[in-house]
C-alpha cells in the first residue's frame, strides 16, 4: 500500500504546472544536519539523518519502521542546488534493499516556496518548529484514490 502511495506522489510531482522555484541555497537548510528521530506513518518510529553539505549536495537517509519494530522501508536522499534554488531527490528501498523506482529514475521535488522556517518541496513540506524540532508532511493519494496527509514529527538527537 505505501509503495502505491509514494508512486502516486511521484506522479503528482512530475506535473509541469508546478510553480517556479524561489531562490535558495543549501546553507538555508544547514540546520537539518544531524540525526532526527520521531513518529512517522501510523505513529511508528521514524529516523532521518543528514550529513553536512558538500559538493553542492546534502545527502541523507530515512528509515520508517512498522509498529512491531520491523523495517517498512528506507529512502536515500539528496538535496541539491539547482538553478539558484533547491531540489529534494530520493529513492525508496524495501527492507532487503531492493529498490522501488526503476534503476535510472528518482523521485524529485523542486522547491516551490520557502518562508519563515518552512520549505515546500512541491508538497513535501519541512517545517522547523523549534531549535531541535521539525515536522515533515506530504499529501499522498492512496491506491483507492483517497487523499491523505502523512505527518512526521521529529526531534534532533543532537548528533
Amino acid at each position: 500500500m505505501i509503495k502505491g502511495i509514494i508512486f502516486a506522489v511521484a506522479a503528482l510531482m512530475s506535473s509541469p504546472a508546478l510553480a517556479a522555484s524561489p531562490p535558495a541555497r543549501l546553507a538555508d537548510l544547514s540546520w537539518l544536519t544531524g540525526s532526527w528521530q520521531g513518529e512517522g506513518i501510523e505513529g511508528a518510529p521514524a529516523l532521518e539523518a543528514y550529513a553536512p553539505a558538500a559538493g553542492g549536495q546534502m545527502v541523507g537517509h530515512f528509515r520508517q519502521l512498522n509498529k512491531d519494530g520491523s523495517v517498512m522501508f528506507y529512502e536515500l536522499i539528496t538535496i541539491v542546488e539547482e538553478g539558484g534554488s533547491l531540489a529534494y531527490r530520493l529513492k525508496h528501498f524495501n527492507a532487503d534493499l531492493t529498490g522501488w523506482e526503476e534503476k535510472d529514475k528518482v523521485v524529485a521535488f523542486p522547491l516551490t516556496a520557502a518562508t519563515n522556517g518552512r520549505w515546500d518541496f512541491s508538497g513535501l513540506v519541512y517545517e522547523r518548529t523549534g531549535p531541535d524540532a521539525m515536522t515533515a508532511t506530504v499529501v499522498v493519494h492512496g491506491d483507492n484514490g483517497k487523499e491523505e496527509t502523512l505527518v512526521f514529527r521529529f526531534r534532533s538527537t543532537g548528533q
